[in-house]
């Protein structure tokens, strides 16, 4: 009987074993996994990147402790929960490198699944319609956020309701955003001309162009009458400039 007993005790003890190694497997990164996770990153350098953007490489365990142990090593920079990015270092300052508040706000959505919007000062910097940067980037979204510090910026994240999300994610948002940003400079008529040629131009763009276009003009009635106005008269412009 005790011969049984030791028996049962000594296959408990291999079975209890066997699934830490089991359990440990799954947890632990391999050096496989951490040497696709770079290359992944290595592809898109200025990139910001979320646990999920790595799903399809391994277990999210995996990839987390993975990510971890790259943050701890400095070779990611932890930016916030569950951001990260490859640290660079300025070359005239020696110091590292803010992230592209750009590609932060991208991440976020990723991480989130959330939908936003961005301020007009910033949407008119990020279309060269002008120079000004914004120390406080606000951001429309639909989930509840705490702020994100980079450098002297802060990304501030405002919960909005549905109806003010209307353009999140959209092609033409940040046109949108710009112009109410804008309103007071189109009564001017040397901004309003410089305003409406680096609109056109953006239009003509091959890659992004078509899409924007189309997109304000799907989304025309949900605009004021004055921007309503604006873009019909860029527009035009802009079909005629690309059918010549």
């Amino acid at each position: 009987m005790s011969e049984i007993c030791s028996i049962l005790r000594m296959t408990l003890v291999s079975v209890r074993n066997l699934s830490h190694i089991s359990d440990m497997s799954l947890v632990e990164p391999d050096s496989d996994l951490r040497s696709r996770v770079l290359a992944r990153i290595e592809s898109k350098p200025d990139e910001v990147w979320t646990p999920g953007d790595f799903a399809d490489l391994g277990a999210r365990a995996a990839v987390d402790k993975t990510l971890q142990r790259l943050a701890a090593a400095q070779e990611l920079r932890r930016i916030d929960r569950g951001l990260y990015d490859r640290p660079r270092t300025n070359t005239l300052t020696g110091r590292a490198t803010v992230p592209d508040y750009r590609a932060v706000i991208r991440a976020v959505t990723r991480r989130d699944n959330a939908r936003v919007v961005i301020d007009g000062m910033t949407a008119a910097n990020d279309l060269g319609l002008t120079t000004a940067v914004p120390a406080r980037i606000e951001v429309l979204v639909d989930a509840r956020l705490k702020p994100i510090r980079l450098g002297t910026q802060e990304i501030h994240f405002k919960y909005a309701a549905p109806s003010r999300l209307y353009w999140a994610d959209r092609p033409g948002m940040r046109v949108v955003q710009a112009l109410h940003w804008m309103q007071d400079m189109l009564s001017q008529d040397s901004e309003r001309q410089r305003i409406r040629t680096t609109l056109r131009r953006l239009f003509a763009d091959p890659k992004h162009g078509e899409a924007i276009r189309e997109d304000l003009r799907a989304g025309l009635s949900a605009v004021p009458i004055w921007m309503q106005e604006f873009l019909r008269e860029v527009l035009a412009g802009s079909s005629s400039e690309a059918k010549s």
